[in-house]
């Protein structure tokens, strides 16, 4: 009886002791050949190259197992036996970490994690099951109105140590952070509102279009061939810039993102006769090479790149340089006062 415990004690050690050596050489890696974009039914889908993204959005890289065939614990292709994807239904060990590094945008707080993904929607990626083991990327929301950069590497290892070599996937996008804002395809001109506009898809056939900015301003450029661009636009009163004018009524038109245009426009911002426009700098007021248009109650002035502006009761003391700027002319105008023309 003795004997028969001893050969079935040494068996069960046997089996442990393959179990273990096997565990030992398996390994997981991040599949680089393309993330995908998880859905609001938690299911992934695949990523256009025209897909816009915000804060909140989450991004996902499927992990990949192998067999550690040379032991040096890094998956090299060639020389390990790739075992496919780490599927819910598997044998293999779950235990996965991550490493992040960043290029760019380190500090904008982009949460990276592990968990399981269901690529339904996307026949399994050719696997039984639809659930895998995947890396999340959630790009961060904040309140502002920049187009925000993330560049990077990702991998993975089964610890924090295999998770600095092996293969990497090369991550670079870009998202608008501020989820409460909304991106706005196919524009082929009309009204951009304060508070929700975000990044603008041009329509491909829009050619001039005329863009208003609720009753601010309006901005007339041919956007034939144009990219996307961030037209976030806001109304709030620059503290630091009038304080250095203290002395005058101001009202603020600003464009966060400072968009430009391939082609330039001309912009028309609303304002009462006896005004002053100039652009607001954080060094203080620049002088715009503008002229006043009775008919439209407007200043009109040529420009490719939207900044911020800020219209005047009173004359401003200009801070910078002039910069070379074709103005606008139009019948009955009158000059910008404080431009010297």
């Amino acid at each position: 009886m003795k004997k028969l415990f001893a050969l079935t004690l040494a068996a069960l050690m046997a089996a442990g002791t393959t179990t273990v050596a096997f565990a030992a050489n398996e390994g997981v890696y991040i599949d680089t050949s393309a993330y995908y974009v998880l859905g609001s039914d938690n299911r992934a889908k695949a990523a256009a190259s025209d897909d816009e993204y915000e804060g909140g959005d989450k991004l996902v890289i499927p992990v990949r197992v192998y067999k550690d065939d040379v032991s040096d614990g890094e998956y090299v292709a060639g020389d390990d036996t790739d075992l496919g994807f780490l599927t819910y239904t598997s044998d293999y060990d779950r235990n996965v970490t991550v490493r992040a590094d960043w290029k760019v945008g380190k500090d904008l707080g982009a949460e990276v994690d592990v968990d399981w993904v269901n690529y339904s929607k996307l026949g399994n990626l050719g696997t039984s099951d639809s659930q895998i083991m995947s890396v999340i990327i959630t790009l961060p929301e904040n309140e502002t109105t920049k187009v925000e950069d993330l560049a990077g590497t990702i991998r993975v290892g089964r610890t924090s140590s295999a998770a600095k070599k092996g293969p990497a996937f090369d991550l670079e996008v870009s998202f608008f952070s501020d989820a409460t804002l909304t991106n706005t395809p196919n524009f082929d001109g009309g009204n951009l509102p304060t508070g929700s506009t975000g990044i603008v898809t041009f329509d491909k056939e829009a050619g001039e279009i005329d863009i208003d900015f609720d009753d601010i301003a309006t901005f007339t450029v041919d956007v034939d061939g144009q990219g996307k661009l961030n037209l976030a636009w806001n109304t709030d009163f620059d503290k630091e810039f009038g304080a250095m004018y203290d002395y005058a009524n101001l009202h603020f038109f600003n464009f966060e993102g400072t968009p430009a245009f391939n082609k330039t426009g001309t912009m028309m911002v609303y304002a009462d006769k006896d005004t002053f426009i100039y652009e607001a700098t954080e060094d203080g007021a620049k002088e715009i090479d503008a002229t006043y248009d009775e008919d439209y109650e407007a200043w009109v002035f040529k420009t490719r790149k939207l900044t911020s502006y800020v219209v005047s009761d009173v004359e401003l003391t200009d801070k910078t340089v002039t910069e070379d700027n074709s103005s606008s002319t139009t019948d009955g105008g009158k000059d910008n006062p404080d431009t010297g023309r």
